[in-house]
C-alpha cells in the first residue's frame, strides 16, 4: 500500500466504510467512509463523514491497481485497490 499510497498526486485513502447502501438491481450505491487525504504522495491530514457514490457495474472499471498486500487478519482477504474517476464528497 505505501507505494500506492506514493504514487498519488492528489487522492483519498479510505481505510473504514460507516455506513451505506447499494441498490442489487441497478448496481447505483453510497457509502460513507474515513481515511486520509494524501497530497504528493504523503499523507496530509484525516478525513471523515465523506461519501463515494457510483454504480457497481462501472466502478469496477475504474480500478488501475491491485496491491501485494493481503490483509491475513481480514476475513476479505484481499490487497489493497487503487481505483480512480471516482465520485467522492465531503472536502
Amino acid at each position: 500500500m505505501t507505494d500506492m499510497v506514493g504514487s498519488l498526486k492528489n487522492g483519498i485513502l479510505i481505510t473504514g466504510f460507516i455506513g451505506g447502501n447499494c441498490n442489487g438491481s441497478t448496481g447505483d450505491f453510497s457509502y460513507g467512509f474515513e481515511g486520509f487525504l494524501v497530497k504528493d504522495g504523503q499523507i496530509v491530514h484525516p478525513v471523515n463523514e465523506m461519501n463515494i457514490s457510483g454504480n457497481m457495474n462501472q466502478f469496477w472499471f475504474n480500478l488501475v491497481e491491485l496491491g501485494n498486500d493481503i490483509q491475513e487478519n481480514n476475513s476479505l482477504r484481499i490487497p489493497s485497490l487503487m481505483f480512480e474517476n471516482v465520485d467522492l464528497s465531503g472536502i
